[in-house]
């Protein structure tokens, strides 16, 4: 180093300092860049869960189907424009018809679709971040969008397609809404929150939502007032034509404090795992910051470009207060549904994006972003985890429907008399040609097998002793009958080798039957040390069917063992 009048100048063999290199990475555009490509993370974590859950269809799925088509699995045009559970439910009803149509009716497509909105509200909130945000700060809005929309607190409404089908579109047509009327254009911003209001009834927030926006935008009083007087002609036609409605559950609570609970917690669900209190103390702490940011953004110069984050967030407190008066009598929990996540999600974008751009604290705002998408990521993980546990369910639902014992089922597929004509009719999932038992040789629902070369244990209760201490072990442990289906329960262990499916045999090989294997069960892991997780079992087949054996295909093979003919009968 040598001096110089204005001080110290690098020799050219030099090291440039850690400040100089710090400098460098604020200034080029490969930083942001870079940053910017981990934005991609969330929907593709997300799209590995969707490819991985069951291809059955979840519950509220059904009721619609049932009530959109014909006896003959035709549409009848006129349902779509009924009601669900008092929501509007038009485009919803609309993507499960063209799911059961043209998609299969598999969980799949319909799922990548709802994935695909989910891209599309992180693209729109890119496309309505303001112009003079600095590139670092846009990309980082950018990444903790991104982990908002896909949190695994809402991984309900994708691998449940049938949930985001109405959730998540809704949230991408109103962000639509919102970029048109920011952008100064009425009209559109007025079609699109009509789009939504037929979407799902939350939605009905975006009026009022619309009207803060170009309030707050200086425009002329009957743009401000006209979103609100549509909104009240919504609502008001919805009120007319709903009619008596079921509800689905419990009365609204007239507790305040309980409705307090569920619409704050509902905000801050993805600070916590599954604590209604800490979701609350959130849910209050991201109102507060919105408070203290307020007055700042009212002023002339920052006061129409915050507009449309206000709008974002008066959307997102009105999904809450609906939700509180509506859901609130199902307990302390019922803020924290995981099909929530896209409204607490709205609030939190809104919330980073008004502290990053109008700070109160400059200096804070890197953390803010930054610990807001890896703590809500991280909190969200018993959510998901409660998902991906009942995916064993739909899969036993999947096979009980294909060989028609759906009677242990009625709390997650009504009416089954009405629904499966309709299901062959279309080729619906179970019965087009993407079920399987999952057993990869030809071993499927209806097929015959040659089981002359299948081994049977033959010692104790249906166990075969092996070398070096490894048995086989086919363990039925319940057997019992449901109105018409057989459902059986136990594990199976080769070796050290769990099965990697599971089949129900009649007395002439054909297949009858099937279910779902790799479930775990610790009890029957803590007996057989150094196996495999996941030796749990369960399967289902037809009541009445005669004599019947289950299998289960090994590494080493297929291990077959005969069923009792007297199984225990359940009312």
């Amino acid at each position: 180093m040598t001096e110089t009048a204005s001080g110290p100048r690098r020799t050219e063999h030099e090291e440039p300092a850690p400040a100089d290199h710090l400098q460098r990475l604020r200034e080029s555009a490969a930083g942001p860049r870079s940053l910017l490509l981990m934005a991609a993370l969330p929907p593709l974590m997300m799209l590995r869960e969707v490819l991985r859950y069951p291809q059955m269809h979840f519950y509220d799925y059904w009721w619609v189907l049932l009530d959109i088509t014909n006896p003959d699995g035709s549409l009848r045009p006129e349902a779509l424009l009924g009601f669900r559970n008092e929501h509007p439910f038009v485009l919803p009803s609309l993507l499960f018809w063209l799911s059961a149509r043209f998609g299969g009716g598999s969980n799949h497509p319909l799922g990548l679709l709802v994935l695909a909105f989910g891209v599309g509200c992180v693209l729109l909130v890119w496309a309505m971040l303001p112009a003079d945000l600095g590139r670092w700060q846009r990309a980082g809005l950018v990444v903790a969008t991104s982990a908002l929309v896909f949190n695994p607190h809402g991984i309900h409404n994708f691998v449940r397609s049938m949930s985001g089908a109405s959730w998540v579109l809704a949230m991408l047509l109103v962000l639509s809404a919102l970029l048109a009327m920011q952008r100064g254009r009425p009209v559109p911003a007025v079609l699109l929150g009509l789009l939504a209001s037929i979407s799902y009834g939350t939605s009905f927030a975006v009026w009022p939502a619309l009207s803060v926006l170009a309030w707050m935008r200086g425009e002329r009083r009957r743009r401000v007032a006209a979103p609100m007087v549509i909104g009240v002609v919504v609502v008001a036609a919805w009120l007319v034509l709903r009619g008596p409605q079921g509800g689905g559950g419990a009365s609204p609570t007239d507790d305040p404090a309980q409705a307090m609970l569920a619409g704050l917690s509902m905000i801050g669900m993805v600070w916590t795992g599954t604590e209604p209190a800490l979701a609350l103390v959130a849910g209050v702490a991201g109102l507060a910051v919105l408070a203290l940011h307020l007055p700042g953004c009212l002023r002339p110069q920052a006061r129409a470009a915050s507009a449309a984050w206000w709008g974002l967030a008066v959307y997102a407190i009105g999904c809450a207060v609906m939700i509180s008066g509506s859901r609130a009598a199902f307990g302390e929990s019922a803020g924290l549904q995981s099909r929530y996540n896209s409204m607490s999600a709205a609030l939190w974008i809104a919330v980073l994006v008004i502290a990053v751009t109008w700070p109160r604290w400059p200096g804070a705002r890197a953390v803010a972003v930054f610990t807001t998408a890896l703590a809500t990521v991280a909190l969200g993980a018993p959510m998901a985890q409660a998902v991906r546990d009942d995916a064993p369910n739909q899969r036993m639902l999947a096979v009980a429907a294909r060989v028609g014992a759906t009677d242990a089922f009625a709390d997650r597929f009504p009416a089954p008399e009405q629904l499966l004509p309709r299901m062959r009719a279309l080729g619906h999932y179970p019965f087009s040609a993407e079920f399987t038992l999952g057993c990869g040789d030809g071993t499927e629902i209806g097929s015959r097998q040659n089981t002359s070369r299948w081994r049977t244990p033959s010692v104790g209760s249906y166990r075969e002793p092996r070398p070096a201490g490894w048995d086989v072990l086919l363990n039925v442990e319940t057997d019992q009958i449901r109105g018409g289906a057989r459902m059986l329960k136990g594990w199976a262990i080769s070796g050290i080798e769990r099965a990697r499916c599971v089949a129900v045999l009649d007395r002439t090989g054909e297949v009858v039957g099937g279910g779902v294997v790799d479930i775990p069960r610790a009890d029957a892991e803590g007996q057989t040390v150094g196996t495999e997780i996941g030796l749990g079992y369960r399967a289902v087949a037809p009541a009445g069917t005669g004599p019947l054996r289950i299998a289960f295909a090994f590494p080493d093979g297929w291990w077959v063992r005969p069923l009792t003919e007297h199984p225990q009968a359940v009312s």
